[in-house]
């Protein structure tokens, strides 16, 4: 098991502490100031929790105006009320990973591929300029963090048509990629899983995420053999989930397997089957130690 790239090493996060740990990624929804700066410093007061998913997609069915009479705004305006925001999430002390997911990856936004692109290619760029005022203001500028220190990532579905330029311009300024697959009806061979695991490192992403719907004990198997294999031959760390109820022991056990990280819940669950942080770390603490 490699470890995750954006941790922030000087936090002291439970995953560097203990190499054979996973991190522990736990979501948030928020919409608005108040709500995300008090999500992010929960997540951050129990001491168990190395990093936030910022899933943004509520936030830009909001500011895409549908609840004020359908009236559209640009997608300049939507990735704009996200980098509004990142400040107050940040204050926590937690590396956060901004995340847009649309209907078919399980997310609540409908935007068509280009304004898809657009939004993170905007959000890749805000989070550049704020690391380089950050590095102007300090005389430094850290790869990846943004002005208060604490790395910010950005998660690109790999299906995406242009996710391959969106990776190479996340790369080119300096902020890390997460590259992810989602299938929410099936779980894919092991053949396709590698090639998926295989396409994203080449791409150059930082992190390669599969995530699958098991219908079977056998597609948590299948899973987990694929997130074996990809961890012993690709040089990016991997992460392999299983979802739902039948996929829980991916989400326990999936480090012995290669898994970088594993995803958890504090008040809201992202996707079927996260397990409450606190009964998830303490279970991870008692097997790696």
């Amino acid at each position: 098991m490699k470890s995750l790239p954006f941790l922030n090493p000087a936090a002291g996060s439970p995953a560097v502490r203990n190499p054979g740990r996973p991190a522990v990624i736990v979501p948030t929804q928020a919409i608005d100031a108040d709500e995300l700066t008090a999500e992010c410093a929960a997540a951050a007061a129990t001491g168990i929790v190395d990093a936030v998913e910022w899933r943004i997609d509520p936030l830009l069915v909001v500011a895409s105006g549908f609840a004020q009479g359908g009236v559209h705004r640009s997608v300049h305006s939507l990735a704009g009320a996200a980098l509004r925001l990142l400040p107050r999430a940040l204050t926590a002390g937690l590396p956060i990973l901004l995340t847009v997911r649309t209907g078919f990856e399980g997310g609540q936004v409908e935007i068509i591929e280009d304004d898809y692109a657009e939004v993170v290619r905007e959000l890749i760029a805000g989070v550049a300029d704020v690391e380089a005022d950050a590095g102007t203001a300090a005389g430094t500028g850290p790869t990846g963090t943004a002005a208060s220190g604490v790395p910010v990532a950005i998660d690109v579905e790999i299906d995406r048509a242009e996710s391959g330029s969106l990776i190479a311009s996340a790369r080119e300024a300096g902020v890390p990629v997460v590259a992810s697959h989602h299938n929410f009806e099936s779980t894919d061979s092991v053949e396709r899983l590698l090639k998926t695991f295989a396409e994203m490192s080449e791409a150059g992403a930082d992190v390669a995420k599969v995530a699958m719907m098991p219908q079977a004990p056998a597609d948590v198997l299948r899973l987990l053999e694929a997130t074996a294999a990809a961890d012993a031959s690709l040089p990016v760390p991997v992460l392999g989930i299983s979802m739902g109820p039948l996929g829980r022991t991916s989400r326990i056990m999936g480090a012995d397997f290669g898994s970088c990280a594993t995803f958890a819940q504090i008040r809201l669950a992202s996707a079927p089957g996260q397990i409450e942080a606190a009964v998830l770390a303490e279970i991870l603490d008692r097997v790696t130690g």
